[in-house]
């Protein structure tokens, strides 16, 4: 973050922590778009994904782990880390196997990750998240089909010894 002014550096560790997603629009359509195969997409919508943004100031490297839960993370079904340095092309195989290459910038509140193709047959896709004090608002668009955008949103979650777990009786309405 050595090349960010110090207002951007102090906004950009805001950032950093956990959230919840708390809705999504036309994801699963956005994922049959951009070729994700069947049991893939019903994986990756299956659960509700907590995302995890942190910072190693060593390797000056940003983290973003998306995991898929069940039953408000009562059982992990997947997580995948998508590492990235600002302003650093890097090659990427998406959890979808596709083959690219990537750049990740900063811009005011939002990153900005482009994936271009690295041979035929294969889509790129841009995802921008923004954060906005707790929430966080991610727009994702296919290079092949840009009027496909899939949003997803993401509230900060709280401590964990918040977070209580409790049976339903059967005969209480949920």
């Amino acid at each position: 973050m050595e090349k960010l002014d110090e207002l951007q550096r102090k906004e950009m560790e805001k950032w950093k922590g956990k959230y919840l997603m708390t809705s999504w629009e036309n994801y699963a359509d956005f994922l049959e778009k951009l070729g994700v195969p069947l049991l893939l997409r019903k994986l990756a919508t299956m659960g509700t994904p907590v995302v995890e943004v942190s910072y190693d100031e060593e390797k000056e490297e940003w983290n973003i782990c998306r995991t898929s839960t069940l039953f408000y993370r009562l059982i992990k079904l997947r997580s995948v880390d998508f590492k990235f340095k600002l302003d650093e092309e890097f090659d990427e195989i998406t959890p979808d196997k596709r083959d690219v290459r990537s750049v990740v910038t900063v811009e005011g509140s939002r990153f900005t990750h482009v994936s271009k193709a690295k041979k035929e047959g294969v889509t790129g896709h841009t995802v921008i998240t923004e954060f906005n004090g707790d929430e966080v608002v991610r727009y994702m668009t296919i290079d092949k089909v840009p009027d496909c955008t899939g949003v997803m949103k993401f509230t900060r979650m709280k401590e964990e010894k918040d977070v209580k777990v409790r049976e339903i009786e059967e005969d209480e309405d949920l």
